[in-house]
């Protein structure tokens, strides 16, 4: 299993300026990094944004465009 890269993750979040409103561009970079949402990432991102991680885990797996599994 592939380390979290939290630099990496906060250099997504600055990228998209911490707007949640962005949350699915967020989680697109992030799964491209990994090929899945980690679920330490979700929970990292969802605590940065001040977010619920359930949030978080609706929008990935509303979209069947994301992957939850490694």
């Amino acid at each position: 299993m592939e380390t979290l890269d939290l630099q990496f993750i906060d250099s997504v979040l600055d990228k998209y300026d911490h707007d949640k409103a962005k949350i699915i561009a967020i989680m697109q970079d992030v799964q491209a990094k990994y090929r899945y949402l980690p679920q330490e990432a979700l929970e990292y991102i969802a605590k940065q944004l001040g977010m619920s991680e359930s949030k978080l885990y609706g929008v990935a797996t509303f979209y069947g465009n994301f992957s939850l599994d490694a």
